[in-house]
């Protein structure tokens, strides 16, 4: 895990810390120092750093020298109050510029008024504040406040200080792929659960204040999300966490939502519920967005009456596939068929062997289905499914010919390399699956990537590869329209191929 890098400044932890609901000073800077926090969140309209010079001062047990003080405006409700109030705090704190800004809507929800935290912004940024900014989940919003300039984007995880965790994960998601900023999770972080999960669907971190304050014993709560904010540390998800919430609320509103998470989270089956918590045994780190874009008449017309045909289901038993096709044939699995041309032409110029295609983009489903259908390709199905899953489920070792990966998407910026298909856990399955003597067929245009999948297939050393380093393109696999557009921008067409040793 890379460093949290906010306005050109590193943070070994990504865990950040308010500093509010504390019985007391004492406890608020034991927290802190459990918490291993470097950025220190401040209610200026509630607590004194120096503005009442009479009263106890946060300053004397958090000194700005240890910590980035992040002065925050909770309690403002309009745009005028939250930039006055981030104006005392510059004086306070001797011209500080990192701030967090945040303009409630509702006294009773705390949820944020989005238009007078934009108006708000644009002010902070114009007078060269650095903004980390509060908002709601609406990804079209946090485009917004980072086309202002604003340092980070806080989306809220669900209701300030409601504990309720990640209620709505999917436009979580959408805001963290797009942006070019830090995504921080701020409000209604209840657990190190909650933590995980914001973690593993790619946040830069996460913001607690109300879930540690309020706990029995602050330090055993922070305990478990501290082991989770380290760089380096993969997140995992326990089963207790000892906060004192209970939210019975929670549990009721994330189950009725399970029947909407499955269609929108092909993960979302591995979500399941202890006690009152909405957990997840492992939430893997996907490496596509649904993005389904433009659906057809004729793409959803082949969708709804050719999958039955031509589709495979889902299941936890291995796939016949000589019962399938019936037949004893040559099997290759391709993971991530698009738009299926590529996909229907190797099949229609290979009858004799039987193709597995794997996708889940729901247009290029029914594209693909259509193709199926004017070929009259006998030899070629489709499973409508995330591939790790149909790998783990479906396929046993040393049941598969062939695999092909063609332009997988290759997630360049750096911080979402996780995300990326090709890492070593999911190449030992790949090998494990292929037949000794089986290949493994990889194409990219991405040269960094081509790069990291050289050196993932060199470390498996069931794996041999079939050139120097980049093998010709083979003549099975034709030039797709994407491709040819590629070049002629003067993409390099990389074709990656291994074999299993036999």
């Amino acid at each position: 895990m890379e460093p949290l890098v906010i306005a050109g400044k590193s943070y070994s932890s990504r865990l950040l810390l308010g500093t509010g609901k504390y019985r007391d000073f004492a406890e608020t800077r034991a927290a802190v120092d459990a918490s291993g926090a470097q950025i220190i969140t401040v209610a200026i309209r509630r607590t004194n750093i120096g503005q009442n010079p009479d009263e106890p001062n946060l300053l004397d047990i958090l000194p700005p020298s240890q910590f980035t003080l992040l002065p925050n405006t909770a309690g403002c409700y309009t745009a005028e109050d939250a930039v006055r109030t981030l104006r005392l705090a510059r004086e306070l704190l001797d011209g500080h510029a990192l701030v967090k800004l945040e303009v409630l809507g509702d006294q009773k929800t705390l949820f944020p008024d989005v238009v007078a935290t934009i108006e708000a912004a644009k002010i902070l940024v114009k007078e060269g504040f650095q903004v980390m900014v509060y908002t709601s989940d609406d990804p079209i919003v946090a485009r917004q406040l980072e086309d202002i300039g604003c340092a980070a984007i806080m989306p809220l995880a669900s209701l300030i200080g409601s504990g309720m965790g990640i209620l709505n994960p999917w436009n979580l998601q959408i805001i963290i792929d797009k942006a070019t900023v830090p995504v921080i999770v701020d409000a209604g972080v209840g657990t190190a659960s909650d933590a995980a999960i914001a973690m593993e669907l790619g946040c830069d971190g996460v913001l607690m204040n109300t879930a540690v304050a309020s706990a029995r014993n602050p330090i055993l709560m922070l305990a478990p999300c501290v082991k989770r904010s380290r760089p380096g540390v993969k997140p995992t998800l326990p089963d207790v966490c000892p906060g004192k919430f209970t939210r019975p609320a929670r549990a009721l509103q994330q189950k009725a939502c399970l029947p909407a998470l499955s269609i929108l989270l092909p993960t979302a089956k591995q979500y399941t519920f202890s006690g009152n918590r909405f957990l997840s045994s492992h939430p893997p780190i996907r490496s596509y967005v649904l993005r389904q874009g433009y659906f057809s008449n004729a793409q959803r017309h082949a969708y709804e009456s050719l999958l039955p045909r031509y589709g495979i289901p889902l299941t936890e038993e291995p796939v016949d596939l000589d019962s399938i096709f019936g037949r004893t044939a040559p099997g290759i699995l391709e993971i991530g068929s698009g738009m299926g041309e590529t996909t229907a032409e190797i099949a229609r110029q290979h009858p004799e062997k039987d193709f597995i295609a794997i996708e889940v983009h729901a247009p290029g489903i029914g594209s693909l289905l259509g193709q199926i259908e004017k070929h009259r390709l006998t030899n070629l199905r489709i499973i409508p499914h995330d591939a790790k899953l149909v790998l783990q489920q479906m396929f046993t070792s040393e049941s598969l010919d062939g695999i092909h990966i063609f332009f997988p998407d290759p997630w360049p910026k750096a911080r979402h390399h996780k995300r990326r298909l090709i890492q070593p856990d999911f190449v030992s399955l790949l090998c494990d699956r292929l037949k000794p003597g089986g290949y493994l067929h990889i194409a990219t245009d991405w040269e960094d990537y081509a790069t990291h999948i050289l050196h993932v297939l060199r470390s498996e050393e069931r794996f041999v590869n079939t050139a120097v380093d980049y093998a010709a393109r083979p003549a099975y696999r034709p030039l797709t329209k994407f491709e040819q557009r590629g070049m002629k921008l003067g993409h390099t067409i990389r074709d990656i191929i291994f074999t299993k040793i036999a």
